[in-house]
């Protein structure tokens, strides 16, 4: 096992559950393929090992086996671009070099000034606090390289739009996670930064670099000819196909130049919440197709469901079946909204 394998194990251990490095050159974790067992959260299964000098991997539960490079391209398809073309630099063994290698063109978002010269998460070491963090969020592997870190968030966007936070804020500046709103043609039109503070009293700051964009996350993977998931936050709509999120706020007002045909809004589940009801309203009346979560649903948005152990296929499959427009949408937000209603929705959670 040569050094670039190394690195490159180092890279995707974040995303390996329960990952420990053993004797020798052998890793363990939970099976990525299969995800181990499901009744036993402590079983790890997955293995990666050398055998003559090449990096394995192997799963004792399902029987996956793979080499190191297959397991980076499950896991990450663009690191595993990265990994094929260090080891074409690097020279070695495994990888035979093209007459001429081209080097395939940046996602046009990287070369952005906005992002030039900040880490992306898929970059960070497993051991990395906002590495744990973006993990322990269970954010699927495939949006880290689109996610960054930023250590002083108020003296970096002062850099992009000067005097936009004055002195006293930069005292108590932070860091914050990345997140780049990146349209069509590649361009970064906004950028929200979270704080990895838990007691931060604003988790979430959102600053617009070009207005004449929807304030709208996802535009660069969003497919007009699916339905399409808006939820209020960047990281819920990431658990959902062709998800499109806002930045906060009102997501009907939002979306008013799309095809409403095509969209399901979805709000957090927040059943007291005056504001989140008249939201709910306002959609329904302007004709939208709008999710009424399930009573037996206790958690406040997507993503807490996924962190509860929802699959996020389950999650999807849940807004389906409880979304709903015109008269029906009226009448199941007149239910929705009584929050000690003696009707019980019937729905069946997975065991």
């Amino acid at each position: 096992m040569d050094w670039l394998d190394t690195k490159y194990i180092g890279l995707i251990s974040g995303r390996l559950d329960k990952f420990k490095k053993k004797s020798g050159s052998s890793y363990n974790f939970r099976c990525p393929i299969c995800g181990d067992s499901k009744k036993s959260k402590t079983k790890a299964r997955g293995w990666i090992f050398d055998k003559g000098g090449a990096a394995l991997f192997y799963c004792h539960n399902c029987s996956a086996s793979m080499s190191l490079g297959k397991l980076v391209k499950h896991l990450d398809p663009q690191l595993y671009s990265e990994m094929k073309l260090e080891r074409l630099k690097d020279g070695a063994p495994g990888f035979i070099a093209p007459a001429k290698a081209v080097q395939p063109p940046r996602p046009t978002f990287e070369k952005s000034e906005a992002l030039r010269g900040l880490t992306r998460v898929s970059q960070l070491h497993h051991d990395d606090p906002h590495k744990r963090y973006v993990v322990s969020r269970r954010i699927p592997s495939k949006f880290h390289y689109k996610l960054y870190v930023v250590e002083k968030f108020f003296a970096y966007v002062n850099r992009l739009v000067p005097g936009k936070f004055d002195e006293r804020a930069l005292r108590h500046d932070d860091a914050r996670l990345l997140i780049p709103f990146i349209d069509k043609s590649g361009k970064v039109h906004a950028l929200q930064g979270r704080s990895f503070d838990p007691d931060s009293r604003t988790k979430y700051i959102t600053i617009v670099l070009d207005e004449s964009v929807p304030k709208v996350y996802g535009l660069d993977t969003y497919d007009e000819r699916k339905t399409a998931y808006v939820t209020e936050g960047p990281i819920d709509s990431m658990f959902l196909e062709n998800g499109l999120a806002t930045a906060g706020g009102d997501l009907a007002s939002a979306m008013r130049n799309f095809d409403k045909d095509r969209l399901v809004i979805v709000y957090d589940n927040e059943r007291r919440s005056r504001e989140t009801v008249a939201k709910m309203e306002k959609a329904v009346k302007a004709g939208y197709k709008v999710c009424f979560w399930p009573e037996n649903v206790l958690y406040k948005d997507i993503n807490d469901m996924v962190k509860s152990g929802m699959r996020p296929e389950y999650v999807e499959m849940v807004v389906d079946q409880n979304s709903y427009s015109g008269l029906r949408a009226e009448m199941e937000l007149k239910v929705w909204k009584r929050v000690a209603d003696s009707r019980t929705r019937k729905f069946s959670m997975p065991a």
